[in-house]
């Protein structure tokens, strides 16, 4: 009899399982989950309109991704929301619909439509297909009818200059990366490890040779695109090809022709001063500093520096 009892009570408290799921609230009881969009949908779609969102596409995604954040929530814990008022519940929604994302992966795509309506001023040869360079970048340019065009054409000549290079080289892998360190921003110390040789050898045995020809191409891609009228030849007297003059030489010109007196008197009036007299000696009779240090007993590696104070000197004298 006590048995029968029990087990009447024990199956008085058994409940059937919903066939829904329900999730307890602070503000309506246990609802369903559609019931939870149903109620709490509207304030999360007020506030997106609120903030502009309903201007664009994004507003029925934003929705699903905070919905579904919320759905997995209570997966997970089915109180969830018995501490939590309505405006908590609405926000939770509203932190986890991943606009940003939406507009972020948007933003790396143009519309076709969107091109096609925008107000080119009848460019469209030049500003139609996009993504080669920034649209901003057009606007800055110096040139503002074909940049885009202008673009491609220096794109073109950078890939044919690097296509001819790369196939001269192609049987030297040290001179490919020759190539590809003066294009890049790879460090001599890193190219010459790659090429496993030495940072001074790799830039005087394959960098500089790899470079000038880089400078070469170009310069023909230049002169063949551009009426480029070559400079006057210099006279062959006048020419230094390409060599540093000093510009304190100039007063040996006039030494030799005969006009002493200045350097003799600058020579006279420092006699007393052997390092200074000696340099000067040095300097009119073209000695290098190793000799000249050597011939009044100075150490030549503190010399060059009288060296180039009777330089001076003596420029002054004859100026």
């Amino acid at each position: 009899m006590i048995d029968n009892d029990v087990r009447s009570s024990i199956r008085a408290k058994i409940r059937p399982f919903p066939r829904v799921a329900t999730y307890p609230t602070t503000w309506a009881g246990s609802l369903t989950f559609q019931q939870l969009y149903d109620d709490l949908a509207h304030y999360v779609t007020n506030v997106m309109k609120g903030k502009g969102i309903h201007r664009t596409n994004y507003l029925p995604d934003c929705i699903q991704y905070g919905f579904m954040a919320l759905w997995l929530e209570l997966s997970a814990n089915k109180d969830f929301l018995t501490d939590k008022t309505r405006q908590q519940a609405v926000f939770f929604i509203l932190a986890r619909c991943k606009i940003s994302t939406l507009r972020y992966y948007d933003d790396k795509y143009d519309s076709l439509e969107a091109l096609m309506s925008y107000d080119w001023r009848s460019n469209w040869d030049e500003h139609t297909i996009t993504g080669f360079t920034a649209p901003s970048g057009w606007w800055n340019s110096v040139e503002q009818w074909a940049t885009w065009a202008t673009d491609i054409d220096v794109r073109i000549d950078v890939e044919q200059i690097m296509r001819k290079l790369a196939e001269k080289y192609a049987d030297s892998f040290k001179h490919l990366v020759a190539l590809y360190a003066v294009t890049t921003q790879v460090t001599r110390k890193d190219a010459a490890a790659l090429a496993g040789v030495t940072p001074w050898n790799w830039h005087k045995t394959y960098e500089e040779p790899i470079l000038q020809e880089v400078r070469y191409e170009f310069a023909q891609v230049f002169l063949e695109r551009h009426n480029y009228s070559l400079p006057e030849q210099q006279p062959t007297e006048n020419r230094n090809n390409g060599q540093f003059t000093s510009p304190y030489q100039n007063w040996r010109e006039q030494y030799q022709q005969g006009h002493t007196e200045p350097a003799e008197a600058l020579l006279e009036q420092y006699q007393h001063t052997v390092c200074i007299a000696g340099a000067i000696r040095a300097q009119i009779d073209a000695k290098t500093y190793r000799q000249a240090a050597l011939d009044i007993g100075r150490n030549p590696r503190t010399f060059p520096k009288y060296m180039k104070r009777a330089a001076r000197m003596l420029s002054a004298a004859y100026a």
